[in-house]
């Protein structure tokens, strides 16, 4: 249970962020983060240790997000508490509009674009991790930031 323990230790902000990016919602993600960590704690078994075991989890908290989003069918936006300022309600906004642009893509697209840009993951690494070849997953990236710029007001991200 030792190393199980510093898995969590070291990887546990990792995987919360990476809901959070799902899910925009601190509690649920943090129920999310949760469930990959049981889930880890059950399948450890079917590891292969040949890639790197961020992999892993990546895939496993993918997975556990594409359920949270068949059940909840929607994303989880905080509500506007009454007296919020300015900045608060313009970055609320401009989360608004960033996943309104993110609901366009596929889930392929969406997931890349979340491994690529909020994880910094190498185009490879999300190949592995989208059980998918490079080439294709190369693809997926320029077809999904060639559709955020063009949704995005004026084409710029």
């Amino acid at each position: 249970m030792h190393l199980f323990d510093d898995l969590v230790k070291k990887y546990y902000e990792k995987v919360y962020y990476y809901c959070y990016r799902h899910v925009d919602n601190k509690q649920t993600a943090q129920d999310l983060t949760q469930e990959v960590f049981m889930k880890v704690i059950k399948s450890i078994g079917n590891y292969n240790h040949y890639g790197k075991f961020e992999n892993y989890l990546y895939v496993i908290a993918g997975n556990i997000c594409k359920d949270f989003y068949k059940k909840e069918s929607h994303y989880i936006l905080k509500e506007v508490e009454e007296g919020s300022s300015e900045e608060e309600i313009s970055n609320l906004e401009n989360k608004v509009m960033i996943n309104e642009v993110l609901d366009k893509l596929s889930t392929e697209e969406h997931e890349i674009i979340i491994l690529r840009f909020y994880h910094d993951l190498k185009i490879r690494d999300i190949a592995k991790i989208m059980n998918s070849g490079i080439s294709i997953t190369k693809y997926r990236l320029k077809k999904a930031m060639k559709l955020i710029s063009e949704n995005m007001e004026g084409g710029q991200i």
